[in-house]
């Protein structure tokens, strides 16, 4: 179990630290491209949800994005305290919810500490689509992904070995 919570306590401080890192040396609004037209590092910050849903509404609805983030946290650490780390088969499930709660936390730290409770985006893929992001965005994504391989196919394979 320890391996797991390092892996969490870097991942988070990938997140935090780009996080710092871009808004100490970018202006909000300002990009460096990385790729001309494809991949830019562009410093925003999203004061709304998910591919910035309800954008400008981080002071108004602080409390209850931060709440579910909690919550989220909570059912992942759960899930991931309940994990019997014995079994080598649940290496995808433990992974995901790594990610998961890395990801969770990264973007909860941002709406506690940032003065307008925005979460700092910068990852611009701008030649594929208009969404900025972070690490803890895709360790998210990342972790939702490899979570529902686990509980639809990894799962019911060792189901019928244990059957």
């Amino acid at each position: 179990m320890t391996k797991w919570i390092i892996a969490i306590f870097v991942l988070l401080g990938i997140d935090q630290g780009s996080k710092i890192w871009i808004s100490s040396v970018l202006t909000q609004g300002e990009s460096i491209p990385v790729i001309e037209n494809f991949f830019h590092i562009t410093y925003t910050r999203n004061t709304g949800i998910l591919f910035g849903g309800l954008q400008g509404t981080a002071a108004d609805y602080f409390w209850v994005f931060l709440i579910f983030a909690i919550l989220a946290t909570g059912v992942f650490g759960y899930m991931f305290y309940k994990s019997d780390f014995t079994d080598k088969r649940l290496f995808i499930l433990r992974l995901s919810l790594t990610l998961l709660i890395a990801g969770s936390l990264g973007n909860a730290i941002d709406r506690a500490v940032q003065i307008d409770h925005a979460v700092i985006d910068f990852i611009d893929f701008n030649g594929i689509w208009s969404y900025i992001f972070n690490f803890a965005d895709t360790f998210l994504n990342v972790g939702i992904f490899l979570f529902f391989v686990d509980t639809f196919f990894l799962e019911k394979k060792r189901a019928v070995v244990n059957g």
